[in-house]
């Protein structure tokens, strides 16, 4: 192997008559005076003899200038086979390599410091680096077996030098984006990378939209067992409406116009109404009931009679305090405006209400268990979670801000309260591009613009990088990008990242759970495959293999028919009512459906009758 054509100090062309070059791969340049430089194959080509007209002169992919040098180099092209490769070098160089020089591949401790940044025991081994499969018999132990693959169904052994994150570097280069269309393997790459953040006990905030994230399954039976690990124990599943929501007794105005303005956009009228109506303390009891009384009020011909009606209605309640809460009732009738306003108030707040928004408990579960280094997710429908998310976010960010600034100032804290990572799929949703009105995205904006600062980072995953926020889009310092096709999204890609063109041309082909991660840790752009996943998704399983499978109540209504056999197709009252008597309420047609399906399996058989029509019996 040598190099071929005309060269610069960014890249050069190779070639070979024995080897065939694989893309990705590191090849050593033997040049003394420029350091034996490392470059990666970007392109290949294979120069066939059997093409007519293969020389120097032909118009073909290559450049001609290499094709023109073979020749001067001693290769033979009308009888050999020619491999060739562009290659990117990848240290800064000030004058070309020399033409000629040698090419050989390296061994691992020769481009250690290229590829790794860390070890796996003090960073995220998410996968393994492609076209490092050479080097595989040259890894250390502790670099061995830490990233197995999973392949068509089947556990692969890892082949190659895995991928280690360094999430410590987050201090400096703070963020991850997690890019990729659907089936590329995008939420694949997460729950990876989510596995590897709760082994190391990093505080986790995950938004679960698609209610998957669960980590208490072993993935595959297949895996090594030194390998093999859940993680129930470190991880806190909470649905919004039901285990937590918002105190309303913390809401500041501001905190309740944003959760307002989740349900529908608030205008000025409506802000200045709720900043006058809310109390310091108030219950959504005491608030809904202040904000119905002012309805009646404005809705009551004259304030006398509306005084008259009060008061006869509040017998049980001290004179003195009905008549201080009357004077604050009429001085509050002056400040908010038209009828219309509160209803519009009303209407907003009645719906977060109905959604088990407001909960006694608040979000405490959530702190404690970000203070006990657990994964806390967090689900509920999108929606649900963009009014959550605000309120959430504003609250634990706060905390982090107040405890950190204490410690700045080097007074004393009065709570420790840890640094975190946000983690979210669906993340145009929450930060979305434009002119949308959403309070999540000004809350992750402030965390991607300052979050660094105080210990708080982001780790945002979403099919249309294009939809996402462009502040918070430029923040995010790490990409890990799998197959993407669209071409707006292409662009964002190609602006935010510094993937070539080379990569960038790949993407939308690029085999699931295959990707490039683009970060100023490594300073290059590097090719991955995830490993396999320890633990499994409720929805890994193929919807279309239910309609296959035979759950505990098919299996319970199949006993019950095997039980009644032989039975005439024609004549099912028997086996209607024996069903009907065991809770299995069905139709003809959904029993005749069983009788077939179970004929199907070969658990019974079905004769035909000339008389009776079909008759079902044992097989």
């Amino acid at each position: 192997m040598q190099v071929v054509g005309m060269t610069n100090e960014r890249e050069v062309w190779i070639a070979s008559n024995t080897e065939k070059f694989r893309l990705n791969e590191l090849v050593i340049i033997e040049d003394e005076e420029l350091n034996n430089p490392v470059g990666e194959v970007i392109e290949t080509y294979a120069l066939n003899p059997f093409i007519p007209g293969v020389d120097e002169k032909s118009s073909i992919l290559v450049d001609q200038e290499v094709v023109a040098s073979l020749s001067s180099l001693g290769y033979n092209l009308e009888e050999e086979m020619i491999y060739t490769a562009k290659v990117r070098i990848l240290s800064e160089l000030f004058y070309p390599i020399s033409t000629g020089a040698k090419v050989r591949y390296p061994c691992f401790a020769e481009v250690e410091e290229l590829l790794l940044k860390t070890s796996p025991d003090k960073g995220l081994a998410l996968g393994v680096i492609l076209g490092t499969e050479g080097l595989t018999a040259s890894l250390p132990l502790p670099y061995r077996r830490v990233a197995p693959l999973y392949e068509k169904g089947e556990i692969k052994p890892q082949t190659g030098v895995p991928f280690i994150f360094d999430y410590r570097a987050m201090n400096n280069y703070p963020h991850i984006g997690v890019f990729g269309g659907s089936g590329s393997g995008k939420s694949f790459g997460l729950r990876v990378l989510i596995e590897e953040l709760i082994k190391k006990r990093v505080p986790l905030l995950v938004f679960d939209p698609h209610y998957e994230m669960s980590f208490n399954e072993v993935f595959h039976p297949g895996l090594p067992d030194d390998f093999k690990e859940t993680f129930a124990d470190r991880c806190l599943i909470l649905t919004v409406g039901d285990d937590t929501g918002v105190k309303f007794e913390a809401l500041t105005p501001a905190d309740l116009c944003n959760l307002l303005s989740a349900v529908s956009p608030i205008t000025e009228a409506m802000e200045n109404a709720v900043t006058s109506i809310l109390e310091r303390g108030d219950s959504f009891t005491t608030f809904n009931q202040r904000l119905n009384d002012l309805m009646s009020l404005l809705e009551s011909p004259n304030d006398d009679d509306f005084k008259k009606s009060f008061m006869a209605s509040c017998q049980n309640i001290d004179e003195k305090k009905r008549e201080a809460y009357l004077n604050r009732l009429m001085a509050l009738k002056k400040q908010v405006g038209q009828l219309s306003t509160l209803k519009s108030i009303n209407w907003r707040l009645n719906r977060l209400e109905r959604q088990g928004i407001f909960r006694d408990q608040g979000i405490r579960q959530i702190e404690e268990g970000l203070k006990a280094q657990k994964a806390v997710i967090v689900r509920g429908s999108i929606w649900m979670l963009k009014v959550y998310a605000a309120y959430v976010l504003r609250s634990l960010y706060g905390k982090r801000r107040v405890y950190r600034d204490a410690l700045q100032k080097g007074e004393r804290a009065e709570e420790k309260f840890p640094p975190f990572v946000v983690v979210t799929d669906e993340a145009h949703n929450f930060a979305p591009r434009g002119e949308q009105n959403v309070p999540s995205r000004r809350e992750i904006r402030e965390i991607a613009q300052e979050g660094r600062k105080y210990g708080v980072f982001l780790v945002l995953a979403t099919q249309r990088p294009a939809l996402l926020d462009d502040t918070v889009n430029a923040q995010l310092n790490t990409k890990i990008i799998f197959r993407t096709v669209r071409s707006h999204d292409l662009n964002v890609i190609r602006e935010e990242t510094d993937m070539g063109s080379e990569e960038i041309k790949r993407l939308p082909y690029l085999p699931s759970g295959t990707g490039f991660v683009s970060s100023p840790v490594f300073g290059r752009t590097i090719p991955i495959r995830v490993r396999a996943a320890k633990t499994s998704s409720p929805h890994q399983i193929n919807p279309f293999d239910e309609l296959e499978t035979v759950d505990e109540r098919d299996g319970e209504i199949m006993n019950i028919i095997k039980e009644c056999l032989p039975v005439n197709a024609s004549n099912l009252v028997d086996l209607i009512q024996r069903l009907e008597a065991c809770g299995f309420i069905l139709s003809q047609e959904r029993i005749i459906n069983y009788l077939d399906m179970m004929v199907e399996r070969g658990e019974i058989k079905r004769e035909e009758n000339r008389i009776v029509g079909y008759i079902y019996r044992l097989a």
